[in-house]
């Protein structure tokens, strides 16, 4: 009787299985990722951000090459650093100004229909408005354990005597090294 009853339990667990299988739906779950053995992180909102230029006259830049308007300070957050981070510096690099070559070209960001301003380039600088040549290591920002801002300036610069309005956009990408 013992046997017949474990057959049956067998069976119908066996059955239970088959026909939950044939009603199941299923999917994909992929994951991304990167492990590294940098001494810090960097914050998600610093590795694609939009830094806000505003609206400049023409009149501030017109008349002379290397006439700027007001900088636009900018932060890239390192996080989590650890005691083995001392020290870091950050290399920009994009497309260089025809003119003025270590700083950003202008560009109309897809704006179909619409130039772009030119005569003018954003040159990228540290906290003190120091220049930062595109391509260029900046100076050594000091760490310490857990999250460090390092804080940039973006700034319009002259290229020439003539400065002709239009969207006035450009792009950098960056690369944190540690020492």
């Amino acid at each position: 009787m013992k046997q017949m009853t474990i057959t049956k339990l067998i069976a119908i667990a066996a059955a239970g299985l088959f026909s939950q299988a044939a009603f199941a739906d299923g999917g994909t779950v992929n994951f991304s990722g990167k492990i590294t053995d940098s001494p810090c992180g960097i914050s998600a909102s610093s590795i694609n951000q939009l830094v806000q230029m505003g609206t400049v006259p023409a009149a501030k830049l017109n008349g002379a090459a290397g006439k700027k308007a007001d900088s636009v300070p900018f932060t890239i957050l390192l996080t989590d650093c650890g005691v083995t981070a001392k020290g870091a510096t950050v290399t920009f690099s994009g497309v260089a100004d025809a003119t003025v070559t270590d700083i950003l070209r202008i560009s109309n960001a897809g704006q179909v229909g619409i130039s772009a301003a030119t005569g003018v380039g954003i040159e990228l600088g540290d906290s003190a408005g120091a220049k930062i040549p595109l391509g260029s290591a900046s100076g050594n920002y000091v760490l310490g354990v857990g999250n460090n801002p390092l804080k940039f300036m973006a700034t319009y610069v002259s290229t020439g005597p003539a400065v002709t309005v239009g969207p006035a956009d450009s792009s950098a990408q960056f690369v944190v090294a540690y020492n």
